[in-house]
């Protein structure tokens, strides 16, 4: 038998296919667009499955039509409420309210969750009154609201506002302080100063969470919106809402909670964008 030399073994290796950097993005490629596939599959399988189940459900008398509609007579509400004008006059009155909540929420319980993490004494001191706070019931709070600024965009803001505060300041004291000590060692040992130990350091690891944070406070803002216009409101999703459950409308009453969960899609959406830039930020 001969022996194999080296010339042999680069000429073999000339033949075959070159594995290269192309070759490993294409397949890089190929497998998020099959895992995009897969999950669109999934959810839109899902979907068909829930309205099979409900048409059947209803179409056989299991469940009275009267109670739970259909998913035709929903579509169809749906859809005739997009042609009235009113119903955009009460999705901008949600959602402005829910936004207004969200920004001021955010930028509030970002302070104050960087500087409870920073000042613990002042954490600690503050504890009680933040948890008797935190615990107070939002739908309680809205009547209150509403007697001290009326039927208008007050009450609303204020009610998605203390729900979005109280995550994202959570959000924000876990981040920061979840730290590793080395490395907070590490910055002292290089002689960093605390402003910059924060903004090279500690903001850029804490920046996914609080993100993070932000989605959850955009639906949240959107939930306490929604509960003070039940309370009362001049004009609203919630005030619609209420208008149409309690004048037996089991179609338009789905429509409309179908049109509150696609604002808090769109919100979360916008935010999860942010959230991947944040991400490939801060790696």
């Amino acid at each position: 038998m001969g022996t194999i030399t080296k010339a042999d073994t680069l000429l073999a290796s000339a033949g075959s296919p070159a594995y290269n950097d192309s070759t490993i993005l294409d397949e890089r490629r190929r497998s998020r667009i099959n895992r995009e596939l897969s999950i669109w599959a999934l959810r839109i399988g899902a979907l068909s499955v829930f309205v099979f189940s409900w048409s059947f459900v209803t179409g056989q008398g299991i469940m009275d039509p009267t109670l739970v509609s259909t998913p035709d007579a929903v579509g169809t509400s749906f859809i005739k409420q997009l042609g009235d004008g009113t119903f955009w006059v009460d999705v901008t009155a949600t959602f402005s309210g829910a936004m207004a909540g969200l920004v001021s929420g955010a930028i509030l319980g970002i302070l104050a969750g960087v500087v409870f993490a920073r000042v613990e004494v002042l954490h600690v001191a503050a504890r009680p009154f933040l948890t008797l706070m935190n615990s107070l019931p939002r739908p309680a709070l809205a009547p209150i609201f509403i007697l001290w600024f009326g039927l208008g965009f007050g009450p609303k803001a204020l009610v998605a506002f203390s729900v979005v505060f109280f995550v994202l300041m959570t959000s924000t004291m876990g981040a920061l302080q979840s730290i590793d000590h080395d490395i907070k060692q590490l910055t002292q040992s290089l002689g960093m100063t605390r402003k910059q130990r924060f903004f090279k350091i500690e903001l850029p690891s804490a920046l996914p969470s609080i993100v993070g944070g932000l989605r959850l406070g955009a639906v949240y803002s959107v939930l306490g919106a929604v509960v003070s216009e039940m309370v009362g409101a001049y004009t609203g999703l919630g005030q619609r809402l209420v208008v149409v459950t309690n004048n037996f409308q089991v179609s338009e009453t789905f429509a409309i909670l179908l049109a509150m969960g696609l604002l808090s899609m769109v919100l979360d959406l916008s935010i999860s964008g942010l959230q991947k830039l944040v991400t490939k930020w801060t790696r």
